[in-house]
C-alpha cells in the first residue's frame, strides 16, 4: 500500500536531522499540519494554521473554553531537500472576538469585578457623574488601548480595536447609569 504524502512528509523530518523552524516542533506538524506536499529530491511542504491568543484578563473567563479575542494565521512551510533551508509565507491572517466573551473578561466575575464595582459606585455618588466617569475610568480606557494595540507582536485591526474600546466603555456608562 502506497504511503499518503503526508505520512512520506513526516518520515522524513522525524529521520533525517533537519533542525524545524522555530515555531514548529515534530508533534505539532504531526497533530495540525494539513495540505501536504512532497516532491522528490526537491520540495516537501505543509500548511498549519495557528490561533494566537489574547487572554483578556489575567484569569480568563472562567469556565469558558474559548478565548475572547484571537487571530486566524495560515502559514506554509517548505523545506528545500536540496540544501535543508526553510521558506515559510503568511497565506492569510484575520481577527476576531466574542463581545460577551470580551465583556466577561474584562468586567466580569473573572475580572477585577470588585475594584470596578466600586468605581461605578463612586461614579454615580459623585456630583458630576459624566467627569467621575472620566477621572475614575480613563486609566482602564488607556490599559485597554495599550492591551488591545496586539496581540503576540501582530497589531489588532484599528476597527477591531476601536470596537472592542467602545464596547467596553458603553459597558461601564450602562452601569453606572450615564445611558
Amino acid at each position: 500500500m502506497p504511503e499518503r504524502t503526508s505520512e512520506r512528509v513526516l518520515t522524513i523530518l522525524a529521520d533525517r536531522p533537519i533542525t524545524l523552524p522555530e515555531d514548529l516542533t515534530l508533534s505539532k506538524i504531526r497533530d495540525r499540519a494539513f495540505g501536504f506536499k512532497f516532491e522528490e529530491g526537491e520540495e516537501l511542504s505543509f500548511r498549519i494554521e495557528r490561533h494566537p491568543t489574547m487572554y483578556l484578563s489575567g484569569m480568563g473567563v472562567p469556565g469558558i473554553d474559548a478565548s475572547p479575542a484571537r487571530f486566524h494565521v495560515l502559514t506554509e512551510y517548505r523545506l528545500d531537500l536540496n540544501n535543508e533551508t526553510w521558506d515559510s509565507e503568511e497565506l492569510a491572517s484575520s481577527f476576531e472576538y466574542e463581545p460577551w466573551l470580551v465583556v466577561e473578561a474584562e468586567l466580569g466575575a473573572g475580572g477585577p469585578h470588585d475594584m470596578i464595582q466600586q468605581e461605578i459606585t463612586e461614579v454615580r455618588a459623585a456630583d458630576d457623574p459624566e467627569a467621575a466617569f472620566d477621572d475614575v475610568f480613563g486609566s482602564w480606557i488607556d490599559h485597554w488601548e495599550e492591551k488591545f494595540a496586539e496581540v503576540h507582536g501582530r497589531a489588532v485591526p484599528q476597527e477591531d480595536k476601536e470596537a472592542i474600546l467602545d464596547l467596553l466603555v458603553g459597558e461601564l456608562r450602562e452601569r453606572a447609569d450615564l445611558d
